[in-house]
């Protein structure tokens, strides 16, 4: 079985290391392109996981979080999320951003929230390298080490 509780930790101590590195970088474009991948990261999670609960979001998968926001989510998603482990063999019914229906068991859902966020620090990792910075090491294995 996964350990979820360990992946969302993962999760929440690699979206902070990103999000400390993207503070340093001064070029308006670059960092408003950061902004806006690393916004989409967090409402995402907060969108699939409204999809579990029932909980409404004020705002799609692609909004423009401020610096305050973002703080908050990356604090307050995982305690969100490792409340759903427990609903981890359920299969939820939902809507996708294009109104599309689906069937998700929220196992699936879990586990794409932690890759999917990968994919984007990742993204972000390649911006920060082209404003000459040096992203930091997220890879789990990283985490590991530190925890």
């Amino acid at each position: 079985m996964m350990n979820f509780e360990r992946l969302i930790s993962y999760d929440q101590w690699a979206n902070q290391k990103i999000y400390e590195a993207f503070q340093a970088v001064e070029e308006d474009e670059v960092r408003a392109e950061i902004e806006a991948m690393f916004s989409h990261l967090l409402a995402t999670q907060a969108v699939w996981m409204s999809r579990i609960t029932g909980e409404k979001v004020t705002f799609g998968i692609w909004p423009s979080f401020d610096s305050s926001e973002m703080e908050k989510l990356i604090k307050n998603h995982p305690s969100k999320l490792k409340g759903l482990i427990d609903r981890q063999e359920e299969v939820i019914s939902y809507e996708n951003s294009k109104g599309v229906a689906h069937e998700s068991k929220v196992s699936d859902i879990l586990m794409h929230l932690i890759i999917h966020g990968q994919h984007h620090r990742a993204q972000i990792a390649k911006m920060l390298r082209a404003d000459r910075a040096t992203p930091p090491g997220t890879d789990f294995i990283f985490f590991t080490r530190e925890n």
